[in-house]
């Protein structure tokens, strides 16, 4: 028998038992299952059922307990066979679209907001990483000099994010080159992104003699170390750490301070989520799927978003496990839609 199949009272019982487990908390018994659940079966029955469960690693039972508690098996099969997107209200939407019209020229807060707010929603910590400034469409760039060898490129996108870069160079630009060349960048490359700005250079170059040759190898260059430079990493905003301070599952044994640890590991978080930019979907990672130190007691419901209509960057929801999914995922379904609304519309107006 494939030990992955259950039937019809297996994902019943197996149903009820998450529903109670996650609001609750406890382990959960034969007895809770039969008071609780929707089940014409009696208790020994359900225990029967319960032991399968067990053999077949859906759920398990915690040293102390004579209840069972789900199993990331258990939490995959539940959310695959049962976590649908639920239909959000109108007045939820008229709320998000009225507190995050706050400041609707920094980007960089509109983020911070969708994130407190996800994170309050949904009692668990919210999130988003902003998209990479160099693939940002660019709206205005200026170098301006230091000294010799430096230069600040300060660069605006279209969607009013400010991003400003030290760059390392020639001694032998002159103040008027970079004025020449931040002019023939806004003149011809408004709207491209930083790749594009790159490439287009790179055109111009092949074809271009004498003067006009040295100042767009010279542009070639600082083009170049814009994109390199590591400033241009994704952040990853989040809002909501006191939400799962008084989780019961993540205060046991110092996980807690484990979990607070993950989060500062903005790189390792940014890299898996990257990957989920991959599929347009609502996606849910459990404990040992999201493959981050000391988040086997958590879950993710993760969702990109877009701008232009292109995938720009990742929002969603960290929790513990026990978490109520089909609200969840609703909510972050829902945010990124309307995230990447307002994008469009701060980029169009800006156009």
């Amino acid at each position: 028998m494939d030990m992955r199949f259950l039937n019809e009272r297996e994902e019943l019982v197996l149903r009820t038992i998450i529903d109670e487990y996650v609001d609750t908390s406890e382990p959960v018994g034969s007895r809770n299952v039969s008071k609780v659940g929707p089940l014409k079966m009696s208790p020994a029955t359900i225990r029967n059922i319960m032991s399968d469960l067990v053999e077949k690693g859906f759920i398990a039972q915690p040293h102390t307990s004579a209840g069972r508690v789900p199993t990331d098996s258990g939490y995959r099969y539940y959310i695959d066979k049962f976590v649908k997107i639920q239909n959000i209200s109108e007045n939820f939407i008229e709320n998000i679209y009225r507190e995050m019209s706050i400041d609707p020229v920094n980007v960089m807060n509109l983020f911070r907001h969708f994130s407190k707010k996800m994170g309050d929603m949904t009692h668990a910590v919210g999130f988003v990483v902003s998209p990479k400034m160099n693939t940002i469409n660019l709206k205005h760039i200026e170098f301006i000099r230091i000294n010799r060898e430096t230069v600040l490129a300060v660069i605006v996108s279209k969607t009013g994010m400010v991003q400003n870069v030290l760059l390392r160079v020639d001694n032998s630009i002159k103040d008027n080159d970079l004025v020449r060349m931040s002019n023939f960048i806004n003149s011809n490359y408004e709207g491209a992104n930083l790749y594009e700005v790159q490439r287009m250079l790179l055109q111009e170059l092949q074809a271009a003699e004498g003067e006009i040759r040295r100042l767009a190898e010279q542009a070639v260059k600082l083009s170049e170390a814009v994109v390199k430079s590591p400033v241009f990493d994704e952040e990853f905003i989040f809002e909501g750490t006191k939400n799962i301070i008084d989780i019961p599952e993540l205060r046991q044994n110092g996980k807690l301070t484990d979990v607070l640890r993950a989060f500062e590991e903005k790189s390792h978080i940014c890299a898996l989520l990257e990957s989920c930019m991959k599929e347009d979907s609502v996606q849910i990672f459990i404990g040992s799927e999201i493959g981050l130190n000391h988040t086997d007691e958590l879950g993710m419901v993760i969702k990109p978003y877009h701008r232009g209509g292109n995938i720009v960057g990742t929002m969603g929801v960290i929790g513990p496990k026990r978490m109520k999914y089909s609200q969840v995922v609703s909510i972050v379904d829902y945010s990124s839609k309307i995230i990447s609304k307002m994008l469009n519309e701060y980029y169009e107006g800006d156009k």
